[in-house]
């Protein structure tokens, strides 16, 4: 299988790091995994890399911290950031920018998605949806895959980005208020780029993608 794409992993459980390589790379992907947060951060900074995946609690260096050097650094405005942990930090990962969040054990056919949509590319789902994140209620993504739309969603505005990058979407939906989207709207490489506000907006925005 021919390989394509770099993933880098970072977590201080070398089981989870091992197994996971193994998987990956059957997939025919390449990967860097490590339990050291300072080779982590020092390859980073040295080879592009096209996702990262890497756990919150660490011996050395927290994830937050982590995260933190990246965004220093630039790079995670070119590869989005994946958070695999145990602990429950769900809201403050969105907040401090984490693309996507998964809770370990991992769902893997999420997370074959998440990899396959940054690292691989090539896909085309009805909806592009960029949403805040919301504990309380399901969001209009839900909504859509109700109604049997492929839908990918993203919660960060560089999440979207990478997105586009090597993927399309028939439609980008911008769940958010109207400074934010028209501030956003310029940087979504997509003909049709549309706000919505609620669940009412989508009558007619399915027209587009039906």
């Amino acid at each position: 299988m021919e390989k394509n794409g770099l993933i880098f992993m970072l977590d201080d459980d070398v089981l989870f790091l091992n197994l996971y390589k193994n998987l990956f790379e059957a997939q025919g992907y390449r990967v860097f995994a490590t339990d050291n947060a300072y080779k982590f951060l020092q390859y980073a900074r040295e080879i592009p890399a096209d996702i990262f995946l890497m756990d919150i609690n660490m011996p050395d260096m927290n994830g937050w911290e982590v995260l933190q050097r990246l965004e220093k650094g630039g790079q995670v405005e070119a590869a989005p950031v994946v958070m695999m942990t145990v602990v429950a930090d769900r809201d403050l990962a969105f907040a401090k920018g984490v693309a996507h969040f998964l809770n370990k054990p991992v769902n893997l056919d999420l997370l074959y998605e998440i990899l396959e949509v940054y690292v691989r590319g090539g896909k085309k789902h009805d909806v592009l949806l960029i949403e805040d994140y919301n504990p309380l209620q399901n969001g209009l993504g839900e909504k859509l895959k109700e109604k049997r739309h492929s839908v990918f969603i993203v919660h960060d505005p560089r999440a979207a980005k990478n997105y586009l990058r090597k993927n399309k979407a028939r439609a980008v939906l911008v769940h958010k208020d109207n400074d934010e989207f028209v501030s956003l709207r310029p940087q979504l490489d997509n003909e049709k780029v549309f706000r919505v506000e609620n669940e009412n907006n989508l009558v007619d925005i399915e027209k587009v993608i039906s």
